[in-house]
């Protein structure tokens, strides 16, 4: 590879396709009911980030790189590296201060994300882009830049080896492409309807097509051969309908598409990283009219720091946020938030960002961190309040590192209940106040799946007194001969809440537990599908479903009673949920809905801190919702 220096034009049309791109982004994290497709604004970025990073490497002609590869690496750790690690370090002294019950889980994020591997360190752990409870990762959105750190790591040489082997530009493209179409592919066959995506969402294998895809489109349609001479009238028409269509598609998918179809994950975001690669062509080209909108001096400003806008915009919005806003966005808290990222974008722009990329580590130390007491006072004011700062936000960070702090959430986890099963009568015959959970755990083994012995337990369920009660249990028994609840984490809050009222209620609840499991538990209970009984389900925390899979589980009680139960959780899928349940209540006679949503929704009190799990208020309360829809029956 020769030394030659970088070799591309500024094209201002692309800061605004990132200005986009980052807005959609942010307002999908905002939970706006209008982009739940805004999580493809990272596709944008993606296949952007191939196509401008081969475009500035290739050559113009032979097999010989624009650009030396130490040279390429370190113009990339010179622009992503600094403003990201101050970013992991500021957001992680914050939470140190202030939001140490995510100490436990940021530890392990942050190294992560130092290294540039976080994606596959929240595959390995099971951290959901999309169903994370109570607060989530403020570093969880750098996974989009560890997949781009490493394709810039193993791209140059790909593309190296791939002109010295295939010599034509035109040839290599096919491969390029094939390689994309393979990625695709493996997404699709990876992906398990109505499980959580975020294995082939977060995986480099699973999303490189979309980076494969810029750098097949800076093969066949490069950037520094793009003229506007000898370009006829008819060309320049078609040209600016075909960017306008493009454009189009690109806001209808940030509107309508959302993360639980199908479709996306099988073909659909391929479809939609061949419509940005148009949309990206047709920008680029110095005739396009929609690139001159686009140029437009806000977008261009978005755009150029979009980077910032990007790492700090999560980070704030999820420090910044109490979890029972989270999916109810308080709008007055949001202009806060924007303004806020805005502002520190501008300064990491500003003070980080350039002054690195174009001095140098070397240069910027000696300017602007290097400390000489005999200078002290000719500082600035703003220079010796990040004299002061910054290494006490490096004390605070390495203290919460090394678990000083945050050790009593580790202890309370341990002790958690993550799964209840209570049959009938029997279960409280078999149990005494006095057991203990682990106690429980390994005498009753027979209401408690073998692999779950060492980490479930069933909670303590005093017999029910006779006095109050008894109105309430012969009523039942009046209406049902038995009762089955199947549900997950919440239904475990209120497991002895129900036994007290019903005795002889069935219960089974498992932590986490989505729809699609519990379509393979409903034979066991097969016994409950009859015109005498009735079924509560409670399910839908955790994620949202199929159409077939609530089907399915419905009709596993098509003779019963059935009670569903709709969703408070502080996540994007809530309104989904909630949706497909109503839908469901209308369709069939058999199903009634009890509406959880809108009794708990303006009372932070019911829930624990994490906005899903239920405090004693919230238990009460959701206990006589189903007491008073079963006795209303």
């Amino acid at each position: 590879m020769s030394g030659k220096t970088f070799n591309h034009r500024y094209i201002p049309g692309l800061d605004g396709i990132r200005a986009l791109a980052v807005l959609a982004v942010i307002a999908y994290h905002f939970n706006f009911s209008w982009a739940s497709g805004g999580f493809l604004g990272v596709d944008i970025f993606f296949v952007l980030s191939g196509y401008l990073i081969t475009s500035t490497i290739l050559p113009l002609k032979g097999n010989q790189l624009t650009v030396g590869l130490g040279k390429f690496w370190l113009g990339r750790f010179r622009r992503l590296l600094p403003a990201a690690y101050v970013m992991i370090i500021t957001s992680f002294a914050w939470a140190t201060l202030f939001h140490q019950e995510l100490l436990n889980t940021l530890r392990g994020d942050a190294i992560s994300s130092i290294f540039y591997s976080s994606n596959w360190w929240f595959i390995f752990h099971k951290l959901s882009y999309f169903d994370s409870f109570g607060s989530p990762s403020p570093l969880k959105n750098l996974w989009s830049l560890a997949i781009e750190e490493q394709f810039y790591i193993i791209w140059p040489i790909l593309l190296m080896i791939g002109l010295y082997i295939v010599k034509k530009q035109s040839k290599l493209a096919i491969f390029i492409f094939i390689g994309a179409l393979c990625s695709a592919t493996l997404m699709g066959i990876l992906y398990e309807p109505g499980a959580d995506p975020s294995r082939v969402y977060y995986g480099t294998d699973t999303r490189c097509f979309e980076l494969l895809i810029g750098c097949w489109l800076a093969l066949v349609w490069p950037m520094k051969r793009l003229s506007s001479q000898k370009l006829s009238t008819d060309h320049v028409n078609k040209l600016n309908i075909i960017s306008v269509v493009a454009f189009t598609i690109f806001i209808l998918s940030i509107i309508f598409v959302d993360e639980y179809q199908t479709f996306l994950y099988r073909g659909g975001m391929f479809l939609f990283c061949l419509n940005a690669a148009v949309l990206i062509a047709c920008v680029c080209h110095p005739i396009s009219f929609l690139g001159k909108i686009l140029s437009l001096k806000p977008l261009r400003w978005l755009g150029s720091r979009s980077y910032g806008i990007y790492l700090w915009h999560y980070p704030i919005i999820v420090l910044g946020t109490p979890v029972h806003e989270i999916g109810n966005p308080s709008y007055w808290r949001v202009a806060l938030q924007l303004v806020l990222i805005l502002i520190i974008a501008e300064l990491s722009y500003r003070f980080i960002e350039m002054p690195i990329r174009k001095e140098g580590f070397r240069s910027y130390y000696r300017q602007y961190l290097k400390f000489n007491k005999n200078k002290w006072g000719s500082f600035s004011v703003t220079r010796k309040i990040s004299t002061v700062l910054i290494p006490l936000c490096l004390l605070v960070f390495l203290t919460g590192m090394t678990g000083v702090v945050g050790k009593e959430q580790t202890e309370s986890k341990e002790s958690q209940i993550t799964e209840v099963k209570i049959n009938g009568a029997e279960s409280a015959a078999k149990q005494d106040d006095t057991v203990t959970k682990k106690e429980t755990a390994e005498s009753d083994s027979s209401n408690v799946e073998d692999e779950k012995v060492e980490t479930s337990t069933q909670p303590d369920i005093k017999e029910p007194e006779q006095e109050e009660d008894d109105t309430a249990a012969n009523a039942i028994d009046e209406s049902y001969t038995g009762i089955l609840a199947i549900g997950d984490s919440v239904m475990i809050d209120i497991a002895k809440s129900l036994h007290q009222v019903y005795p002889n209620i069935t219960i089974d609840a498992k932590i986490g537990r989505q729809v699609s499991q519990a379509v393979k538990l409903a034979p066991n209970y097969a016994s409950f599908n009859q015109p005498d009984k009735a079924v509560i389900i409670q399910l839908g925390t955790n994620g949202f479903f199929s159409n077939d899979q609530i089907d399915a589980l419905l009709g596993a009680f098509s003779n019963a009673d059935i009670y569903l139960v709709n969703a408070r959780v502080p996540r994007p899928w809530e309104g989904k949920v909630n949706y497909s349940l109503q839908q469901k209540a209308q369709e069939h006679d058999n199903i009634t809905l009890i509406d959880w949503h809108s009794a708990a929704i303006n009372h932070p009190e019911f829930f624990a801190p994490d906005g899903v799990h239920l405090e004693q208020k919230g238990i009460d309360t959701l206990t006589n919702l189903i007491q008073q829809s079963i006795d209303n029956h």
